[in-house]
């Protein structure tokens, strides 16, 4: 899993998601296609997220309702995740803010996992 979250990140740099681009237009049209961008990039966490919970549910061998709130929460984690990415802090302010994202992450799994899965999902996540 934790392979996984490196490759979801990777994702995000590489395929020019974590920053839309956008030429010399108004205000009115920037704001437009930065909307644009950001709902195409919630989209695309949210589908990586679905196939997390899948994978984890697998694992877990989860409930469905345990399931879709381990989604939602990744979903959410996902795009403050994405946010820190794009932010132009430094890469240590970077690292930080990740590092609490997963932190709050996990303490939000806590309530939905039994200890057992929580265990196993730290195992898998090897943390």
């Amino acid at each position: 899993m934790k392979a996984f979250t490196i490759l979801l990140l990777l994702f995000i740099c590489t395929t020019g998601i974590a920053q839309p681009q956008v030429e010399e237009q108004d205000p009115q049209e920037k704001l437009k296609l930065v909307e644009e961008e950001l709902e195409k990039i919630n989209k695309k966490l949210e589908i990586l997220a679905e196939e997390r919970a899948i994978l984890l549910q697998q694992e877990l061998n989860l409930s469905n309702y345990a399931s879709d709130r381990i989604k939602k929460v990744i979903i959410k984690y996902s795009i403050k995740a994405n946010k820190v990415i794009q932010s132009n802090a430094s890469a240590n302010e970077k690292t930080k803010d990740l590092s609490n994202i997963v932190y709050f992450q996990n303490e939000e799994f806590k309530k939905v996992l039994t200890v057992h899965q929580f265990y196993k999902y730290l195992k898998l996540t090897d943390i």
